[in-house]
């Protein structure tokens, strides 16, 4: 009997040591490094950043793989605000490294974004194909070194990505590749939950997402998006004010990228994709912070 009770007890220590560890994990703030290829890409999924880092007391890191110097063609706005004859290519593609870098630091100020990695890597031109950057411009060794370093370095619960599509920019899909191999290549114990993500409209078409061809690694739980964050949850006096205010406030820290500038007030909803080659016991993870972030923590006020 007495062998009886000893074990009961045991069992009833354990038990409530695990239910402890799982509350002090879940109530732990989120830990978040975007993985991305130009130093304007984080403003995709700007509102779902702010939230955590702002409301949710989480950390967001930013990890830029390229300069941003191939973003010179629409810099017309920005060339008499710093100065320069940023559409001139040669003059572009030299002052474009710092003045971006700085421009993303700025929108990162509004974000919370505590640290930045830039890997310094080549951005050449706009291209559908994932491979020329792979294969040409990008140190891929160098850079995925580095990657693992800082995901080792941080223990990272979420890495953030583009979804690769196959019609976006192909850096953008060439970054997600990187990330997913990256992530894939760490021990299981310390591989970060690996989401990708894309900008729509309420009133747009529903995306249906399918992996990339040849890249099976890039195959989703899901065709349509596991989560989603809404620009447009209204708070404030009477309501009269939303997230895209924020969006807005870090694009227009983007100076130099006149199409990104074009985008303000555009996309409702951020969406994301749950990747299959992440541990699918952390999609449960995903959606409690996912919950959370729907949250809108002003108090209404009255006057």
């Amino acid at each position: 009997m007495r062998t009886s009770l000893k074990f009961l007890l045991l069992f009833l220590v354990l038990k409530h040591i695990s239910i402890n560890a799982v509350a002090q994990e879940a109530a732990k703030p989120p830990r978040v490094l975007v993985v991305m290829a130009h130093p304007d890409d984080e403003s995709t999924f700007s509102v779902t950043l702010y939230k955590i880092a702002k409301e949710q007391h989480g950390t967001v890191d930013l990890f830029v793989i390229t300069n941003g110097e191939a973003g010179f063609k629409y810099a017309t706005l920005a060339e008499a605000f710093y100065g320069r004859d940023l559409t001139d290519e040669q003059t572009g593609r030299q002052n474009l490294p710092r003045i971006r870098k700085q421009e993303l630091m700025n929108a990162g100020k509004i974000l919370g974004v505590s640290e930045y990695h830039f890997a310094g890597q080549q951005d050449s031109k706009f291209t559908l194909n994932e491979r020329q950057p792979l294969d040409s411009c990008w140190n891929v060794t160098l850079v995925g070194k580095e990657l693992k370093k800082v995901l080792l370095s941080k223990s990272y619960d979420f890495v953030f990505c583009l979804l690769p599509e196959a019609d976006t920019h192909g850096a953008h899909k060439a970054a997600a590749l990187l990330s997913l191999d990256i992530v894939h290549s760490l021990p299981e114990g310390r591989r970060p939950t690996l989401l990708g993500a894309t900008l729509k409209n309420k009133t747009g078409q529903t995306l249906a997402y399918t992996s990339l061809r040849n890249y099976p690694e890039t195959e989703a739980t899901t065709d349509t998006a596991a989560f989603v964050i809404d620009r447009t949850a209204s708070f404030s006096y009477h309501n009269r004010v939303n997230y895209k205010v924020i969006a807005n406030w870090e694009i227009a820290e983007h100076k130099t990228q006149g199409v990104t500038q074009m985008t303000m007030n555009e996309g409702d909803l951020e969406e994301f994709w749950f990747f299959k080659q992440n541990d699918a016991g952390r999609f449960e993870k995903c959606r409690q912070l996912f919950d959370k972030l729907k949250l809108t923590p002003y108090l209404a006020k009255t006057y």
